[in-house]
């Protein structure tokens, strides 16, 4: 072969050789777009994961928001229920925090022993009232400008309706927190104007101070004139049954027919 073949071959084959037409080049691209595709695939799988995850997530979310708010409804609803159980342990049961003489320790604590004079002079405690009947007490005193002579016209009409419709025999109390001015026969001139049957009960200032304590009395001396005054009193009645036990208080709201439906109740439910 001469010369000048020997270089066109070789012109020829590097002219058309592999590498001068591109075809590492186009492997390289080849393999780069390999590799990219591989690393979108991993991208891909790692998206779909994370989608997974994130719509487990969102159905572990789904179920835990109602459990969650279930939960604050049954929390609410037991504490509820608790406290309504504490509540009826602690509310009194029927007849419960009255004194019928066959449950003392549940009487409320008003009442108790006393030594004072009657309006026939005769000493008087609490054991002279016991007995068959029942007691209605007032507080007040003789001088009492208007609430005092009104509360004693209900006293009175309450024990003549009592006896008269019903055959029940109360025993009325008047008990005077006016000691200095209601002396035993002041308190018998002024009590016979109302019913011969109201029992007065005074006695010295220390003695009337304590009774009215025992029955959750206050009272207060108002000075007015000289010896001209009035007394700031808690007007009230006071049923107490044949033990002198208290049983219930009334206060001014109570019309005399009111008083008397009122005590015919209570006897009913202390008779055995």
């Amino acid at each position: 072969m001469s010369v000048s073949n020997f270089i066109r071959k070789k012109s020829a084959e590097a002219l058309f050789s592999p590498t001068r037409c591109g075809t590492q080049k186009m492997m390289f691209h080849s393999s780069s777009y390999m590799r990219a595709a591989q690393r979108s695939n991993k991208n891909g799988r790692l998206l779909d994961k994370g989608r997974e995850q994130l719509a487990s997530s969102s159905s572990w979310r789904s179920y835990l928001l109602p459990i969650g708010v279930f939960g604050v409804l049954g929390g609410i609803g037991g504490g509820y229920l608790f406290m309504r159980s504490y509540d009826e342990k602690r509310t009194p049961r029927r007849g419960e925090g009255r004194n019928d003489g066959r449950s003392a320790r549940n009487a409320p604590v008003i009442g108790g022993p006393f030594s004072l004079i009657g309006s026939d002079g005769r000493l008087v405690t609490e054991k002279d009232l016991q007995g068959e009947d029942w007691i209605l007490i007032y507080f007040g005193y003789t001088a009492s400008p208007d609430v005092g002579p009104t509360e004693l016209a209900k006293l009175a009409k309450v024990i003549n309706t009592l006896d008269s419709e019903h055959n029940i025999t109360i025993r009325p109390v008047f008990v005077t927190i006016d000691p200095q001015r209601d002396t035993p026969s002041h308190l018998r001139a002024y009590l016979k104007e109302f019913d011969e049957r109201i029992m007065g009960l005074t006695g010295p200032v220390g003695a009337i101070r304590k009774m009215a304590n025992e029955y959750r009395v206050p009272f207060k001396k108002v000075e007015e004139d000289g010896d001209d005054y009035l007394v700031e009193i808690s007007h009230g009645m006071y049923l107490m049954n044949p033990s002198m036990e208290f049983v219930k208080s009334f206060g001014l709201r109570y019309t005399a027919n009111q008083l008397s439906q009122e005590i015919q109740k209570e006897g009913m439910w202390f008779t055995d």
